[in-house]
């Protein structure tokens, strides 16, 4: 594929900026190959979609590309730019546009695997790294995380572990720390509705980008419904707000937590709960005197 083509790009706005680009990029002898990947290639944008564009070049001629010409490039349109490097094979240049475009335009070295995904090969003119993109065009495998009773009883214990520690955050007055503790507390609760949803436990990875987190999303949104909305979006202005928090993600998880142990044969810790309760009554007792 020694030319550039553009026919199979998507019908989508951002198409008409990466239809000004390419060519552009195409005519720097020094690029090997230029590819789309994300929700483009895969088949799955909209007109929201970050545009995840990639070049490939020589090893040598990567330093060049931690700082290229983008006002050229992209006509002046970079409002915002932030660099990422990779180990000495790839440079990121997360990018946003006048336009409203994001674009994740990658270089990398020949050298370098391409990430394993949905490719749209725009143009490659290396026949060795043709071999390479053709390898990487697959939807990546990934292994779910086995929902085993011990991991499932673990993260029940985090969640009261955590939730424990409310009342000393709050007897030394650091009220702005209770959004980041309640906020562990909601992953542990989504997470563990999204194994009520789907059978498994989510991997490390979907909790990254948009798109990493969609499907971990909507299966919480089918598991919680309305709570899970609820319980996410609970403003956290007062003490008095504060303390309707967490008693409601106590009572979510006691009843989500007993289910699950019913569902995977594992002893809940009730013991665990019952204390958290008795010392969070006399934690207010003695705060409301």
């Amino acid at each position: 594929m020694a030319d550039l083509d553009l026919a199979a790009l998507p019908d989508l706005p951002q198409t008409a900026t990466i239809s000004r680009l390419a060519p552009r990029l195409w005519a720097d002898p020094r690029v090997a190959a230029i590819w789309i990947g994300g929700s483009l290639a895969r088949g799955a944008g909209d007109e929201y979609s970050d545009v995840d564009l990639r070049v490939a070049v020589a090893p040598d001629d990567l330093p060049a590309w931690g700082e290229p010409d983008l006002d050229t490039l992209f006509s002046g349109a970079v409002l915002g730019r932030h660099v990422l490097r990779f180990g000495a094979d790839a440079i990121l240049h997360h990018l946003v546009l006048a336009n409203g475009d994001i674009f994740d335009f990658l270089a990398q070295t020949t050298t370098r695997t391409p990430t394993t995904e949905p490719l749209l090969i725009l143009g490659c003119r290396d026949a060795d790294f043709a071999h390479a993109l053709a390898a990487a065009d697959r939807e990546p495998h990934a292994d779910p995380t086995p929902a085993t009773p011990e991991a499932v009883r673990q993260r029940i214990v985090d969640f009261w572990i955590t939730s424990h520690k409310h009342r000393k955050v709050l007897h030394r007055g650091l009220d702005l720390m209770i959004p980041a503790g309640l906020h562990g507390e909601r992953m542990l609760i989504m997470e563990l509705w999204y194994l009520r949803a789907t059978g498994e436990l989510p991997s490390p990875h979907q909790h990254q980008t948009i798109h990493s987190l969609t499907a971990f999303v909507r299966a919480v949104d089918t598991a919680g419904g309305t709570e899970a909305l609820a319980l996410v979006g609970a403003p956290l202005r007062t003490r008095a707000e504060m303390d309707a928090a967490i008693t409601h993600h106590r009572a979510v998880m006691a009843e989500l937590g007993r289910q699950l142990a019913t569902r995977y044969g594992f002893v809940y810790p009730a013991a665990l709960e019952v204390m958290v309760a008795r010392e969070w009554r006399a934690f207010q007792a003695d705060h409301d005197t």
